[in-house]
């Protein structure tokens, strides 16, 4: 059952290629498969059911070599190939952006794995949350646009405009995360430890 729920789900993708965000229906996905419509319904209650699935699938199959721990030894480094990956995987579908940018997600919430580099190289879990949230919003922003133009129709390389842009968010959370430490430090060394008083004999 899941293998042929994910078969539907990378015809699917395949069939966006084909005809766009706009042109894809379950009736089409159907006829590309062979398929009558029930056996789809079976599996998703509703286009925007496939559409939250693709979404997924479709990041999921590129990210998957950055879920390594060992990837995320250096949090700075690990978040500005994350954000590249992302760029480059919804580029490469059409409308491939339009699709993430109308998806909910599909089980958990996956911030929790996410935030986990940042907090160990210091920052806060609220500040971690809205690290990755900024990051993701600035990539799918940028694609968005990108393939809202055709090709040529940029006064710049959108390319270079990404990696600026990205670089300075970046530098932006170290000098963040750089000032914490620093306030922190501070904190401990403000604070005096009680005296003991002396024992008399």
């Amino acid at each position: 059952m899941v293998v042929r729920r994910d078969g539907y789900v990378r015809a699917a993708l395949e069939l966006l290629d084909e005809v766009g965000l706009d042109g894809l229906s379950l009736r089409k996905l159907g006829e590309k498969l062979g398929v009558r419509g029930p056996a789809l319904y079976t599996h998703f209650e509703s286009k925007q059911a496939l559409l939250d699935q693709m979404a997924e699938t479709m990041l999921d199959d590129r990210l998957a070599p950055l879920d390594d721990p060992s990837a995320m030894d250096d949090w700075a480094e690990w978040l500005t190939r994350r954000a590249r990956t992302i760029r480059r995987t919804l580029l490469s579908y059409r409308d491939g952006a339009r699709l993430h940018a109308g998806s909910r997600p599909t089980g958990r919430s996956a911030m929790t794995p996410l935030i986990k580099p940042l907090l160990r190289a210091g920052f806060t879990e609220e500040n971690a949350t809205h690290a990755i949230l900024a990051i993701s919003r600035y990539t799918l922003g940028c694609a968005i646009d990108e393939q809202q133009h055709i090709e040529g129709d940029h006064d710049e390389d959108p390319a270079a405009s990404f990696e600026y842009g990205l670089a300075r968010l970046i530098a932006g959370l170290r000098a963040d995360v750089a000032h914490s430490e620093d306030e922190m430090r501070v904190r401990t060394r403000g604070t005096v430890a009680p005296a003991v008083p002396s024992r008399r004999t």
